[in-house]
C-alpha cells in the first residue's frame, strides 16, 4: 500500500477495470438461422449494444478515424478496414481492434469501393467482435469460428449413429452448412437475370433437379463445388 501520509511518494494508478461479461448471454439472447444438419447461432448487434448498456454502463464503442480523417482505413494491399475501441466511464480506452470490411462472401473490399452500407455493416460487426474480445460478451459464439464471422455453426444434437452415418458418406455427399447455402444463394441471386436463368437451367440439368425450388436441392458439398467452379462472372 502506498504511504498516503507522504505526498512525495508516487501514488499507484488504479488498474483498468474491464467488466467481464462472459456469462451474460442466455438462450433468450441467441437467435438462429437455417435448419437441417446445421444451424447458425448469433446475437443481433442491437442486442449486443443493449447488453453493454445494461452490464457495462458507461462503456462506449467508437471507431478511430484514420490519419486522413476517414473512419475507413486503407491496408497496404489496397483493401479496407475499420479500427474499433471502447472508452470507459473514467476515461479508460481499450486497445485498437481492427475489423476488415468484407462483402457477402467474406472477401475483403477494396478501399476505393467501400460504400456507406459497407461501412455501417462493418461498424456493427466490429461492435460485436470487439465486445467479444474486450468483455468476453458472447464469446461462446466465436470460439470455434474465425473472428470475422459473426456466428458459429453447430450441428444439432444427434445420436452417435446419425453422426457415424454422415461420416460414412463420401466427402462430396456430405451436407454443407446453412450459412454456405445462404452464401450460394447470394452468389446466384446477384447474377444478372439472363445469366441467372441460364445458370439455374444448367444446375438443374447437372443434378437432375426437377422440383420448383432449386435452392431446396442444394444440400451437399458436390453442389457447392460445382456451383463455385461454374458460376459465371456477374
Amino acid at each position: 500500500m502506498p504511504d498516503t501520509t507522504n505526498p512525495s511518494q508516487p501514488q499507484s494508478l488504479s488498474p483498468l477495470l474491464i467488466p467481464n461479461l462472459s456469462d451474460v448471454i442466455t438462450t433468450d439472447d441467441v437467435s438462429q438461422k437455417g435448419n437441417g444438419n446445421y444451424k447458425a447461432d448469433y446475437v443481433n448487434w442491437c442486442r449486443v449494444a443493449h447488453l453493454l448498456h445494461v452490464h457495462a454502463s458507461g462503456w462506449q464503442f467508437n471507431v478511430q478515424p484514420s490519419p486522413t480523417g476517414s473512419h475507413v482505413w486503407e491496408a497496404p494491399n489496397g483493401t479496407a478496414y475499420v479500427v474499433g475501441f471502447f472508452t470507459g466511464p473514467n476515461g479508460e480506452r481499450t486497445p485498437d481492434f481492427p475489423q476488415s470490411v468484407m462483402d457477402n462472401r467474406n472477401s475483403p473490399i477494396a478501399f476505393a469501393k467501400v460504400s456507406a452500407r459497407d461501412f455501417t455493416d462493418t461498424h456493427r460487426r466490429c461492435l460485436c467482435t470487439a465486445a467479444a474480445a474486450t468483455f468476453s460478451l458472447a464469446w461462446q459464439l466465436w470460439a470455434r469460428e474465425d473472428i470475422e464471422n459473426p456466428h458459429r455453426e453447430t450441428k444439432p444434437k444427434a445420436d452417435p449413429a446419425t453422426a457415424t452415418s454422415v461420416q460414412a458418406l463420401p466427402p462430396e455427399e456430405r451436407p454443407i452448412s446453412e450459412d454456405d447455402r445462404e452464401t450460394i444463394k447470394l452468389m446466384i441471386g446477384s447474377l444478372p437475370p439472363a445469366k441467372k436463368s441460364k445458370f439455374i437451367e444448367e444446375l438443374r440439368k447437372q443434378f437432375n433437379i426437377t422440383g420448383p425450388k432449386v435452392f431446396t436441392a442444394i444440400q451437399a458439398i458436390k453442389h457447392q463445388d460445382w456451383i463455385k467452379a461454374n458460376i459465371p462472372v456477374a
